[in-house]
């Protein structure tokens, strides 16, 4: 029996040798051997499970923006919460409901709808809510953290947990979830009542400020480095000298030179190469060490 034929005994609908780079943001990555859109947590626990009884090695991957898929592809399972995984829910006591899969872009709309506040400043971070939950995405000086109460989780040994956002150990760029294999899906936010037509100004304002100042008309991977002590990567590129620079198709953006573009058909080792010398010639020029905000699936 192939491996196919075992997920499809399970009543999994998995796929092989699927391009990746349509799926990621950065338009790069090369074949995943197996691929699955499950709707249900009990599909993606089934789909760990059997992963395990392969000794298949699993991947998650949600909206795609802070990811890195490597030009020889992924070597196992990867697990797409997309549209498939994406419901969103008013609860009581102004708490939303979403699913990992869910764009938080969707949820930030559909908090101004309820005229329910906290969320504005991440509206336009292209992420899905699990992928913001399990790197605290965040910008302008907001992150989810500060409006999430509880996130379900499924563990290491496949069980379903949640976990308060004490437990969820956020921090820059960080969270319990990177430490701890598993996958994240659904959290619930706690929201103040607000005025929609302020909320909506507020999420206005926010857009205008990434479309003024981010590179959104190319391919990217979003904000590529994490913030050094404190300091703005974005920064200490521009200070070396190296907006423009380039390996191939990658280039770092002349608009905002924390991101790295794909302006045609850039490849993953070229976006490493890229990488590789901007943290050497910034750490030789200002003492910093650039840390990737991405993840690489490898």
């Amino acid at each position: 029996m192939t491996t196919l034929e075992y997920f499809s005994t399970k009543a999994l609908d998995v796929k092989h040798n699927v391009e990746l780079k349509d799926y990621l943001s950065l338009k790069i990555g090369g074949i995943a051997d197996y691929f699955i859109e499950p709707s249900t947590i009990e599909e993606v626990q089934s789909a760990i499970d059997i992963s395990k009884q392969l000794n298949l090695k699993y991947f998650i991957i949600g909206n795609g923006s802070n990811t890195l898929a490597l030009d020889y592809g992924v070597r196992g399972l990867v697990i797409y919460l997309g549209k498939k995984f994406s419901k969103i829910e008013l609860l009581p006591n102004n708490i939303i409901k979403a699913e990992a899969g869910a764009l938080l872009k969707d949820v930030c709309i559909f908090a101004q709808q309820q005229g329910l506040s906290g969320m504005e400043a991440l509206y336009g971070i292209p992420a899905s809510v699990g992928g913001a939950i399990y790197m605290n995405a965040g910008a302008y000086d907001g992150e989810i953290k500060d409006v999430v109460m509880n996130v379900d989780f499924i563990d290491v040994n496949n069980e379903q947990l949640t976990l308060s956002n004490k437990e969820s150990q956020f921090g820059y760029r960080n969270s319990y979830f990177m430490d701890h294999d598993g996958v994240v899906t659904s959290a619930t936010f706690k929201l103040q009542v607000d005025e929609q037509d302020k909320i909506q100004a507020k999420m206005d304002d926010f857009m205008h400020r990434r479309e003024t100042k981010q590179p959104l008309e190319w391919p990217s991977a979003g904000s590529t480095f994490k913030r050094p002590n404190f300091h703005y990567a974005s920064a200490l590129i521009d200070m070396c000298g190296l907006k423009g620079s380039n390996v191939n198709d990658i280039q770092v953006s002349e608009k905002h030179a924390g991101f790295l573009i794909n302006t045609g058909s850039g490849s993953s080792a070229d976006f490493i190469a890229l990488v590789n010398h901007i943290q050497s010639v910034v750490y030789t020029k200002t003492g910093f060490k650039l840390e990737l905000e991405i993840q690489i699936l490898k």
